[in-house]
């Protein structure tokens, strides 16, 4: 079945009468069996553009095992990964079941196939009795995976299974565990735990708090990606009183600032931005202070962020932690102090990184989210870290924890390229406090840095 290094198994156009007829076959049944099911799941595995993968092809094309039809019989890998598979899924299937494992597969997977496969923006050429055996074999290496890192023990492929191209629909395995359960009575692992477990330890943004099953409903999640996005973007603290004093900036205070950097920052590039952007300032007293200070002319005063260890070096600026996530990012503007997620980098953050920012940005293309919250959060890490130095400041504030060398973090922030999704209807948060102030500023527009091998500057 595999012949080539592009999977052989994707349908083209119909070419012939015989693929029309073929065709005309299959549609209604396909139609029959999505209404039967009765599913709502998105699109949500998708093949990358190579415009992504040419980036840093290892970060987002499985490497050692393929999962799922778009991989699962890719030349290069199978031959080395089918046996490895095949031993991997006997451990897991002995400790639950010996002999019935067949049966399962025809009894409880063939009819999920058009449901299953209907997560995918790929149609495959794979009869639905391959395509059971397919997902079984990869949903068991899956659990047998998220069951070594639940026990605690050292186990491989992690990059691979947090790869967008790489996911197995949370519906496989739900269903596959359920079948089980009915064999063991109720005696298989609990499929929510492994999955926030899992979470809870490979997530590149730390939860404080631990996450609990109670955190992660999987009815509706679609994989194990989208169940690490949806803890990650969902984190938050209670919401507390921002006002801060904000009312009690006066003209003085600005011209302060502007004294203070003007001679290395004649363009304002390096105060403004943190607090104008990220906090919760009084957007039109800002811009009644600023006009005077910049003028009336024309010229458009592009606000840049700075780097970590220049905010701090040059406006005084200190570094905190927060117990929340990216939306609990602040700017207390009385003690001058950003808080921060807390980011735990291990030898799988920068592929999960990556992959997260890839299918949040899928999923906004294709209307399943509003905005791009964590896209936007990489993107201001981008910003803050130039160098080690501002690396080891961060680590110093224990906001940036982990086994990564401050060299290689340096490389991950420097070398994520911007998202290209555009901006549309339901605005996040950030991009909300941005295009509030741009509007109350006249001549000052607000921009995020986005450092690439091109250090180019990005605006809203």
């Amino acid at each position: 079945m595999a012949s080539s290094d592009q999977p052989p198994f994707l349908s083209s156009p119909p070419s012939s009468t015989e693929d029309l007829e073929q065709w005309l076959i299959d549609i209604p049944q396909t139609l029959e069996s999505l209404l039967y099911s009765e599913t709502t799941l998105p699109i949500c595995i998708f093949k990358l553009q190579e415009t992504r993968t040419s980036e840093k092809p290892d970060a987002y094309v499985p490497q050692h095992i393929g999962l799922g039809p778009i991989h699962h019989f890719r030349t290069d890998i199978y031959s080395k990964q089918e046996k490895l598979k095949l031993v991997k899924a006997n451990k897991i299937i002995r400790n639950y079941i010996t002999s019935e494992f067949e049966k399962i597969v025809q009894e409880s997977l063939i009819d999920l196939v058009p449901v299953a496969e209907y997560c995918y923006d790929l149609q495959f050429d794979i009869e639905n009795d391959v395509l059971a055996w397919v997902f079984a074999i990869d949903a068991v290496v899956v659990l047998g995976i998220l069951s070594t890192v639940s026990d605690g023990h050292r186990t491989e492929y992690l990059e691979d299974v947090m790869m967008v191209e790489n996911q197995i629909p949370l519906v496989v395995l739900v269903n596959l565990l359920n079948a089980l359960d009915e064999h063991l009575d109720g005696g298989g692992p609990d499929l929510t735990y492994l999955l926030v477990d899992f979470c809870n330890k490979r997530s590149p943004l730390e939860f404080i708090i631990a996450k609990t099953p109670l955190d992660l409903y999987t009815e509706d999640r679609f994989h194990l990606l989208d169940c690490m996005y949806h803890l990650i973007v969902n984190h938050t603290v209670p919401e507390m009183d921002q006002a801060h004093g904000a009312a009690a900036i006066t003209k003085e205070d600005v011209e302060n600032i502007v004294q203070t950097t003007g001679a290395l920052f004649p363009s304002l590039n390096v105060f403004f931005q943190p607090i104008l952007v990220i906090l919760k300032l009084p957007w039109d007293k800002i811009g009644a202070l600023i006009k005077p200070l910049v003028g009336e002319t024309p010229v458009v005063l592009e606000i840049d962020i700075p780097s970590a260890s220049r905010l701090a070096r040059t406006a005084k600026i200190e570094f905190s932690t927060t117990t929340g996530g990216i939306h609990d990012i602040e700017f207390d503007e009385k003690k001058l102090t950003f808080c921060l997620p807390v980011l735990n980098l291990k030898s799988d953050s920068e592929v999960i990184l990556r992959n997260l920012v890839a299918y949040e940005e899928l999923l906004f293309k294709n209307g399943t989210v509003t905005n791009l919250a964590f896209t936007e959060y990489v993107d201001f890490m981008c910003g803050i870290v130039d160098g080690v130095k501002d690396v080891k400041l961060l680590q110093e504030k224990k906001i940036i924890l982990g086994d990564m060398k401050d060299e290689e973090i340096v490389k991950l922030f420097n070398g994520i390229t911007k998202s290209s999704a555009k901006v549309g209807r339901g605005e996040s948060k950030l991009l909300k406090t941005i295009e509030k102030n741009n509007l109350g500023l006249g001549n000052v527009r607000l921009v995020i840095p986005y450092v690439t091998r091109n250090t180019k500057l990005y605006d809203f």
